[in-house]
């Protein structure tokens, strides 16, 4: 049996993570960036020697923006994908039902077409890859099978966003409702060592989330929300999970500028307060390996790839330990020049 493996993906302003559990199931939360994909799948779920398709256990893409998703179409088309769960892709914006874009709607009709079980989560999923699929089974409960590999998703659920819809609708002309809303959150955990992807999520799916009581045990990883913007992260969270590791998906110079000025400011924080090199970006880093060592008591090792100029390919020849240091402080200030400047 092997270590549980997980691979952040240094795909820019976007999100792509896969994890290998220590029975060999390969799960992908989001999809962004084929080539990079591709090249971790290549090395996870390689093609079997009597031939076909590598196998993905299971796929998950967290809401439908394209920096999420794009890359999910080929992964449906070039592995055999044993189940689906996608956010809701759907929402009503002044009065307007909103769908996903073109790409989502053909992931949603190859995964029907391909008779691959689906899922719009807009609740609570569990399940245990290495056991066997057990949601909906109510005799399993996380705490029974607590050396069990565990992933629990966190969908937003339907009174969130009808308040939300209903604030939009008072609202007229604000940007309140979006599809970061509906993004999916998800934990995984392995005896005494988690880790929390968090997607897009906003504060509202926070607060969900906190709710839920899924903040009160804390963490040993965190996948920052929404590249480190603002509204995905907070500092009272943030302090309340506690991760040993913060690991923030995008690059300062992107689409949306993000992280962006209070986003930078708390990591910098996290770090004064809790020690450097707790907070990776990476744009710095490049793809990020974390191995559990030691799931008994939460250890876990970490190491990186740094990206190669042009190059579209992840060089596992040549992994860093420790991960390269991200100074917040440089970043948080150089947000607060451009702010200025601005203005």
């Amino acid at each position: 049996m092997g270590a549980l493996e997980i691979y952040v993906l240094s795909v820019g302003e976007g999100d792509s993570a896969i994890i290998k559990t220590p029975l060999g199931n390969v799960i992908v939360i989001d999809a962004y960036k084929w080539d990079k994909v591709k090249h971790v799948l290549d090395k996870l779920a390689p093609k079997p020697q009597g031939g076909g398709p590598g196998v993905i256990s299971h796929l998950i893409v967290t809401h439908p923006h394209t920096d999420h998703y794009s890359a999910a179409g080929n992964v449906l088309s070039r592995y055999t994908v044993r189940k689906v769960t996608l956010a809701p892709f759907w929402y009503r914006l002044e009065g307007q039902l909103m769908l996903g874009g073109p790409q989502y709607k053909n992931c949603i009709n190859k995964v029907l077409e391909e008779g691959i079980p689906l899922r719009f989560l807009g609740g609570y999923q569990r399940s245990y890859p290495d056991v066997g699929r057990r949601q909906g089974d109510e005799q399993y409960d996380p705490y029974n099978l607590p050396e069990e590999v565990c992933l629990e998703l966190l969908g937003p659920p339907n009174d969130l966003l009808e308040e939300l819809e209903e604030a939009q609708e008072k609202n007229k002309g604000l940007k309140i409702l979006e599809p970061n809303h509906l993004s999916i959150m998800a934990r995984l955990s392995y005896e005494q060592f988690s880790m929390v992807f968090a997607g897009d999520a906003q504060m509202e799916n926070w607060a969900h989330y906190d709710r839920a009581g899924m903040l009160e045990k804390g963490c040993k990883a965190l996948k920052a929300a929404h590249h480190g913007s603002m509204n995905g992260t907070q500092w009272e969270r943030l302090h309340r999970l506690r991760p040993k590791l913060v690991i923030v998906s995008s690059k300062r110079h992107g689409k949306h500028d993000l992280p962006d000025l209070i986003g930078s400011t708390t990591f910098w924080k996290y770090e004064r307060n809790y020690g450097k090199g707790k907070v990776a970006l990476t744009e710095t880093t490049g793809t990020i390996k974390i191995t559990v060592s030691d799931p008994a008591k939460g250890t876990f090792d970490s190491e990186c790839y740094l990206d190669q100029p042009g190059a579209k390919t992840i060089p596992w020849e040549n992994p860093q330990d420790p991960l390269p240091f991200t100074d917040w402080a440089q970043i948080a200030q150089d947000r607060w020049k451009e702010q200025a400047n601005e203005s």
